[in-house]
């Protein structure tokens, strides 16, 4: 291909640039906005021993997961592809890099967390306060590891460790543009494995202590995997909506092609079904022992409200988008992938309400679950602005990736 087909079709469209200071000025309204309404919904709601302010931190929590698994589901992807030596994705692998890439921008949005802890607020951690004023004794015997000092330890090494490893990635991969040397490639691989252990040790970490321990008498082996199934279903949705706005505004023309999509199509599939698969084990394993201490987690879900939305998840979750994304006509029917990508971002926000907020006691208040999706609406808009100043300057296609022509002329050889 030529320089000048290069630099036409590979630089982010410059009407987006323009965008990026309104998204992020967008982004913050929503974010104010949307904690205002919890707050004033909260109060409204006058659940007796529930503060407002349990609502907005649930709420600013629920929606941090939702933006921070999108860059976390790209960090996976990234680190698989040169793992298992990927030819296919080369030329869609630049878009995952910058997804992967504004990771520690969104870590820094844990901060208000952080600082609520320091506050001595508990309406998001209950075991935010001395042993002896705990009065669940499981809750007590696990401060020494929940504590707020420890929690701050392991969190700033946590986005550490995947800021570290996204960056490194980030950096060979930008360096090759330049270089075109083969070594950057191969040194990508060489680490990939033990980048792998450690992505999944730490992200399961992650998981089991900023969102499960709002439950802190409570605990499943499995939710680590849980959230990584549902960031992996959501990061293949954002890769669609990107790649296919982005040829919409005239860029990545023959570099992103339908084989390319109908693989991306087939992980979205992949993907609903894992984290079906993965929620039914949940909760199969907590059925079967019927243990009160641990079948209290769905307890609250199935009441107040809160049980059409978690009946409603195993349609638009799962069904729905299963037969909608089976037949591979659709996988590679632009409108139609590009249908189910936006559909699986949604239920996929609506799935980390589902882990977070019917953790507020008294059900599902109205104002509260609006205020909620406006803040998940300026998580969205602020992803979006850092996508689009993370991109700025960087080519959208790796162009001197060794692999890049086995990318461009993949076909499926299943079809």
């Amino acid at each position: 291909m030529s320089l000048k087909y290069d630099q036409e079709t590979v630089q982010i469209p410059e009407t987006w640039k323009a965008k990026a200071p309104l998204l992020i000025s967008a982004a913050l309204i929503c974010l104010v906005v949307g904690a205002g309404l919890c707050f004033v919904g909260g109060k409204s709601a006058n659940v007796p021993g529930v503060s407002a302010t349990k609502y907005v931190m649930h709420s600013y929590l629920s929606n941090f997961m939702f933006l921070f698994s999108f860059s976390l589901g790209a960090l996976f992807f990234i680190l698989i592809q040169f793992l298992t030596r990927a030819g296919w994705s080369s030329s869609i692998r630049r878009v995952a890099e910058i997804l992967m890439a504004v990771l520690p921008w969104s870590a820094v949005l844990f901060v208000p967390v952080l600082l609520m802890l320091f506050a001595n607020d508990i309406s998001l951690y209950e075991w935010n306060q001395s042993a002896e004023a705990i009065e669940n004794s499981v809750i007590r015997a696990k401060v020494g590891y929940l504590e707020r000092g420890f929690f701050t330890f392991r969190t700033v090494l946590y986005i550490g460790l995947l800021s570290g490893i996204a960056l490194w990635y980030f950096n060979k991969s930008r360096a090759q543009d330049e270089t075109g040397d083969v070594e950057l490639s191969i040194d990508r691989q060489k680490w990939a494995g033990p980048m792998v252990m450690i992505f999944s040790l730490t992200a399961s970490f992650a998981a089991f202590d900023w969102v499960m321990s709002i439950d802190a008498d409570w605990y499943s082996t499995i939710f680590g995997v849980y959230i990584f199934s549902a960031s992996m279903m959501a990061f293949f949705a954002m890769m669609v909506v990107l790649c296919m706005n982005l040829q919409n505004a005239g860029k990545l023309k023959n570099l992103v092609t339908t084989e390319h999509y109908h693989d991306m199509g087939k992980f979205m599939f992949g993907f609903v079904m894992f984290w079906s698969y993965i929620a039914f084990s949940q909760l199969l394993l907590y059925w079967y022992g019927n243990i009160p201490e641990e079948t209290y987690w769905y307890k609250v879900r199935l009441m107040g409200g809160w049980e059409y939305f978690s009946y409603g998840l195993i349609f638009v979750h799962f069904i729905i988008p299963f037969l909608g994304l089976m037949s591979h006509h659709v996988r590679r029917h632009r409108t139609g992938l590009y249908f189910w990508a936006c559909w699986l971002i949604v239920v996929h926000w609506m799935d980390m309400t589902y882990l977070v907020m019917p953790n507020v006691p008294g059900g599902l208040p109205v104002l509260p679950l609006v205020g909620h999706f406006v803040g998940g609406v300026g998580m969205l808009l602020m992803l979006s602005a850092f996508f689009i100043i993370r991109s700025s300057g960087v080519p959208l296609v790796a162009m001197r990736d060794p692999r890049l022509p086995e990318a461009l002329t993949y076909t499926n050889p299943l079809l």
